[in-house]
């Protein structure tokens, strides 16, 4: 799926589930609240401020902590197969993706996305990875009304899966307030990768935090 190489940042080792995780993606933050505007065919990529729980710092880190706690499963009201884990983790299937936690939308996009569909991008405001983002890309549709800002609830629906979509459908960690994946962001996808279906340590992560949430993990191909 979509392939980007952006900066190596400094490692921090990070506890959950796996060994070897990913060094957190340190930014400034950002406060622009704007952007909001029906999902249908736009590019919102405006940033948003997060609520207090996660907004006192002057910079976000992501621990991508693979625990349960505080979090349900986004694949509960949908039927999938697992494919490949790569930047995130790939599925096949119908129904609908919810949150998977308290988060605030910070990035929805139909079009132009440089991945083969749809961008939806949340950060969560709540639980062990408060502060990190997930996205879902390619096949899905999100929920009419649904917009950048929007504070969302465990469990709400917030996209609908495609079926029979040509690439499926992706989830995993995102980069924050872009298209981008963390994979990407911390230098860790090439055009190798994805060639030889290479599974990245924060996919393999965000595999593990699905599975512990009880939803299929993805598969390590490569």
């Amino acid at each position: 799926m979509g392939s980007f190489v952006l900066l190596v940042l400094a490692p921090v080792v990070a506890s959950g589930a796996l060994s070897g995780a990913p060094p957190p993606l340190s930014r400034a933050a950002h406060a622009d609240p704007g952007g909001a505007g029906p999902y249908a065919n736009t590019r919102q990529v405006n940033r948003v401020s997060g609520d207090a729980a996660v907004s006192g710092a002057t910079t976000e880190t992501c621990p991508l902590v693979a625990r349960s706690t505080g979090y349900v499963n986004p694949l509960t009201r949908a039927r999938v197969k697992p494919e490949r884990i790569d930047q995130g983790v790939d599925y096949a299937g119908s129904g609908t993706l919810t949150a998977l936690g308290a988060a605030r939308i910070t990035h929805l996009a139909t079009d132009g996305t440089g991945w083969p569909g749809a961008f939806i991008e949340y950060r969560l405001l709540a639980g062990p990875d408060a502060g990190c983002y997930v996205f879902y890309a390619e096949g899905v549709t999100p929920k009419p009304g649904l917009r950048v800002g929007d504070r969302v609830r465990p469990g709400q629906a917030l996209a609908t899966i495609i079926p029979d979509h040509p690439t499926g459908f992706e989830v995993g960690w995102g980069a924050g307030g872009n298209t981008k994946t963390y994979t990407a962001a911390i230098g860790r996808w090439s055009s190798d990768d994805d060639q030889h279906n290479h599974a990245s340590v924060p996919g393999k992560n965000f595999s593990a935090l699905i599975a512990n949430l009880g939803g299929p993990p993805g598969k390590v191909e490569g």
